[in-house]
């Protein structure tokens, strides 16, 4: 009878020390990185040469560790972003800007070491804005995107670690100057470093 009261007694103690939450990290950190983006305005003006500039932000999200080598992250993130590119055409100058992305992203990671690869899909969404010189119209509106993504962990401590991401966001079409007078395609790319703490 003791025995099986010790035995008990130990059972209970081992599942108190351990969560049932113990397979899933909260994390969060910053970014500082560098994107581009590609305009092409369909079958009104040529594809512009893109714009580019910093894109820092801020991200948080869950690991759910299935095993001692596999993970699966589900993560936001919100970048401040300024890719502005256009378009000359004589005296006409037509320019996109894309601004403020925010993301809901699925990753699976793989561990070996100190380091996780992982490659996953998102759903975002941004501000797309267009000015024209000739009309002196400025036109904002929202644009959904789907993305793919491939990206690296390097931890530092049991709770610290440092981060890159390759990020492809491909924008739903928006119209912009006047009305549906043309439909606007925006492709983004982006590179991120980042730190992150889990808690």
């Amino acid at each position: 009878m003791n025995s099986l009261l010790t035995s008990a007694a130990v059972a209970v103690g081992l599942f108190a020390a351990t969560p049932a939450m113990a397979q899933i990290v909260p994390y969060a950190g910053v970014n500082l990185g560098y994107g581009h983006a590609t305009y092409t305005p369909n079958d009104v003006l040529p594809t512009d040469t893109g714009g580019q500039g910093w894109a820092p932000g801020i991200f948080a999200g869950l690991d759910y560790l299935m095993g001692p080598r596999l993970s699966l992250s589900g993560e936001f993130d919100w970048a401040w972003t300024n890719f502005k590119g256009g378009q000359r055409v004589g005296a006409r100058i037509v320019e996109h800007t894309t601004k403020m992305p925010i993301n809901l992203k699925l990753s699976v990671g793989y561990r070996f070491r100190q380091t996780t690869l992982s490659a996953g899909v998102g759903f975002g969404r941004a501000s797309i804005e267009t000015s024209d010189t000739l009309t002196n119209a400025t036109v904002k509106e929202g644009a959904t995107s789907i993305s793919w993504l491939l990206g690296f962990r390097r931890d530092l401590s049991s709770r610290s670690f440092l981060r890159g991401e390759y990020m492809r966001s491909a924008y739903g079409d928006v119209a912009f100057i006047t009305g549906n007078a043309a439909e606007l395609d925006t492709l983004t790319e982006t590179f991120q470093v980042g730190f992150g703490r889990r808690f």
